[in-house]
């Protein structure tokens, strides 16, 4: 987010290239991996949609190379899910005395597990769905146009998105969400401002 708010701000437009989706894939696989770690599989099953969807608006700006069918899309889409299921099943069955698939990060300096009301849960997966849901709305824009572009519809979600999972996760003490929520605003902002300049985009 950081390379392409730099780029934006050169260019006096919100701006979007190839390694944004790249950076975007590695920063969507890591928090994937911290989710499983964490036996989060809301979280997870999201992330593991988002390098999905980066990796189609890769494929939109390959230049002159016709992009993927939506059916092998969907294929990917698909095993992907079901990979995720089952690394949680395995987990699950091998590796945890009790499953819980909503567990609160523990911390290094007290590893006693912490209990959230499902209130607490159920706002933080809605956050996370608004967050997510900036990237369908901008797949389906994409896949319509059959070009990647980031228009005012995907800041406005991902600040309103941004703004629920951060409160979620201040009360569960989630810090590596935190972090990146807190400091995502930034540029999310941003881009909005240098959007208005311009005509109007979905």
């Amino acid at each position: 987010m950081l390379v392409q708010w730099l780029q934006s701000e050169k260019k006096k437009k919100s701006f979007v290239t190839p390694l944004f989706w790249r950076l975007s894939i590695v920063g969507n696989l890591l928090l994937y991996c911290h989710h499983v770690i964490q036996v989060q599989v809301q979280f997870a099953l999201l992330q593991s949609v988002n390098a999905l969807i980066a990796w189609r608006n890769l494929d939109f700006l390959r230049g002159d190379k016709k992009p993927y069918s939506r059916n092998l899309v969907f294929l990917v889409l698909a095993l992907f899910l079901c990979f995720t299921a089952l690394i949680f099943l395995v987990q699950g069955h091998f590796l945890l005395e009790e499953m819980d698939w909503v567990r609160t990060p523990q911390k290094l300096w007290n590893a006693t597990r912490q209990y959230h009301a499902l209130s607490w849960h159920v706002l933080g997966a809605f956050g996370a769905i608004l967050f997510a849901s900036r990237f369908w709305v901008q797949w389906w824009i994409a896949e319509f146009h059959q070009r990647s572009e980031l228009g005012s519809s995907y800041w406005i979600l991902s600040i309103a998105g941004s703004l629920i999972v951060l409160v979620y996760s201040w009360h569960i003490r989630d810090v590596v969400v935190i972090f990146y929520h807190l400091f995502s605003l930034i540029p999310y902002l941003r881009n909005l401002m240098l959007l208005r300049r311009l005509p109007t985009k979905v």
